[in-house]
């Protein structure tokens, strides 16, 4: 399994924007045979940053999904949506 956090800060007069094509990849991301989780938020207090909470069910199936059309129409987005890189924070489960 793979989990991550994605962290998405639009540019400035992009938060709207930035937010439509996130929501866009939703739904056809959680049909991938990969996904487990794909799941969007927005900081209450910092309302042009967004996070994905995303958990694959390993690298054949995140690879399939940055590969796959709606992905690759966003990535050709990212430039004019983001005001800094997009930030992928890869998670290790800690258990008791």
């Amino acid at each position: 399994m793979i989990s991550i956090i994605a962290v998405l800060k639009a540019k400035p007069g992009k938060t709207q924007a930035l937010k439509t094509a996130l929501q866009g990849l939703l739904l056809p991301t959680r049909q991938e045979p990969g996904n487990v989780e794909y799941q969007l938020f927005q900081l209450r207090d910092t309302p042009d940053c967004f996070y994905v909470r995303e958990s694959w069910r390993g690298q054949q199936g995140l690879e399939a999904h940055i590969a796959l059309p709606h992905f690759q129409d966003f990535i050709l987005q990212m430039d004019d949506l983001l005001a800094e890189p997009l930030r992928l924070d890869y998670l290790t489960p800690v258990e008791p």
